[in-house]
């Protein structure tokens, strides 16, 4: 498998596209990822486009085959957000 940054998730799109590349990285297909973690294929697919919210569980079963973990970080503030920067 090729090496990954880590990615910044804020959203179930953005989540859906780091279990995407990673899949990919890794040279599977949606359906090997599906059989190897006994979740549907179609499921799969709509984590990836970011149509369904799963449950923890599963989104760490997903990652699971394919060598991932989550991870907490704080969150870097940002100056053009309101109430955060000078």
């Amino acid at each position: 498998m090729d090496s990954l940054p880590p990615t910044s998730i804020r959203s179930l799109r953005q989540a859906g596209a780091a279990l995407r590349a990673r899949r990919k990285a890794c040279n599977l297909t949606q359906n090997q990822l599906a059989k190897a973690t006994g979740t549907a294929q179609s499921t799969i697919s709509d984590i990836e486009t970011g149509v369904v919210s799963v449950s923890l569980d599963v989104y760490l079963r997903l990652l699971e085959p394919l060598g991932g973990e989550l991870c907490m970080t704080t969150r870097a503030a940002q100056a053009d957000t309101p109430g955060h920067g000078t």
